[in-house]
């Protein structure tokens, strides 16, 4: 008999509301699926119906009037309500997502390497700055990004489109995540 396997992300009966002027609004009702080390899955639905809310719940990334309940657990761990701190050293480390528009999710003030770096020395105790900075280039250079060593130093307006959603792909493996989640992954 083979013991079973405990699921990287658990979610069970998650349910996203949201405090709106006219009361609540539920954009996600009773969500569960598991994912297991190797799977992949695809979430389907219509515009709107909450495939966006359910992964920013998972990663504990809702607006301020945003409420879940049910569970998350990532490797065992409940997330559901965690403090921030416990959730920032999962987050961008062993858990990840690439956003569906980079251009509001890259920081405009600062370079595309400076923002694939401090994801590295964030989660990496020890690591220095050249040995970051020689990952993001290899990073940039595996999602297909051009004279990488020229452009780890551009901002993200001085991207296109394209490249700057392959920068938020390179961030987001940057630290090898067990789990990667593609918000818009036809995009």
């Amino acid at each position: 008999m083979t013991a079973k396997k405990t699921p990287l992300l658990d979610v069970r009966n998650l349910t996203v509301e949201f405090k709106v002027q006219d009361g609540l609004v539920r954009a996600v009702n009773g969500l569960s699926f598991k994912v297991y080390d190797g799977d992949i899955i695809g979430i389907v639905g219509e515009s709107g119906s909450g495939k966006s809310q359910s992964m920013l719940a998972i990663m504990g990334l809702l607006a301020g009037n945003g409420k879940i309940s049910g569970s998350v657990k990532f490797m065992g761990q409940e997330l559901v309500g965690i403090s921030t701190a416990k959730l920032n050293k999962i987050r961008g480390d062993k858990m990840a997502m690439i956003f569906q528009d980079p251009m509001t999710s890259l920081n405009p003030v600062f370079t595309i390497g400076d923002q694939i770096t401090e994801a590295l020395l964030t989660h990496n105790e020890g690591m220095k700055e050249d040995a970051a900075k020689t990952r993001a280039i290899e990073l940039l250079k595996s999602v297909g990004v051009p004279f990488a060593e020229r452009r780890i130093s551009q901002y993200p307006h001085e991207f296109s489109g394209g490249m700057r959603q392959r920068a938020m792909i390179a961030m987001a493996m940057a630290n090898d995540p067990s789990v990667l989640i593609a918000d818009e992954p036809t995009t």
